[in-house]
């Protein structure tokens, strides 16, 4: 019974420290894809500035002025870039935070489907932990009643042993 007892203990122990594992470890790639998916924007905003000033601004300025004023060849080729700046903003999340989760976690594929396993796995780990709980109290309270019906059978011998 004891034996039993304490294994069923250790299973409940290591499903709960499996359970608090995979939250942190979504929790995780959450944060990590963020982090990275932010970095990536900023990155490639950067990257699409100094495009905006160097190669294809140039080009396009100089193909232009062949049909339109030079200020009106400007105006498009800043406006295109623009558009693309807030392209890129608009479409951050599959473009940058999604493919992160995918690639930090091979069954996810959006951060909504992260949400929803992070909810799962944090419930998993409330379930083991009010188990262990139940059966802690369980073992509690059995260990207490047999402590009590020790004490008052010993006490009814002491009772018995004090009248003869």
């Amino acid at each position: 019974m004891e034996n039993e007892f304490m294994a069923q203990v250790k299973q409940e122990l290591e499903e709960y420290g499996k359970a608090l594992g995979e939250a942190g470890q979504l929790q995780m790639i959450g944060l990590v894809s963020r982090v990275l998916g932010l970095f990536l924007l900023i990155f490639t905003l950067l990257l699409c500035a100094l495009a905006v000033f160097t190669f294809a601004a140039v080009a396009i300025i100089d193909v232009l002025t062949e049909c339109v004023p030079l200020w009106a060849a400007s105006l498009i080729v800043g406006s295109l870039y623009i558009v693309l700046i807030i392209l890129a903003i608009a479409c951050r999340k599959p473009l940058f935070i999604h493919p992160f989760i995918k690639l930090l976690s091979k069954q996810i594929r959006s951060e909504e489907e992260l949400a929803l396993k992070i909810i799962e796995a944090e419930h998993k780990a409330d379930v083991s932990r009010v188990r262990l709980y139940n059966h802690v109290e369980n073992a509690t309270r059995e260990v207490t009643f047999y402590a009590n019906l020790f004490t008052r059978a010993w006490d009814a011998v002491k009772r018995l042993l004090r009248r003869k």
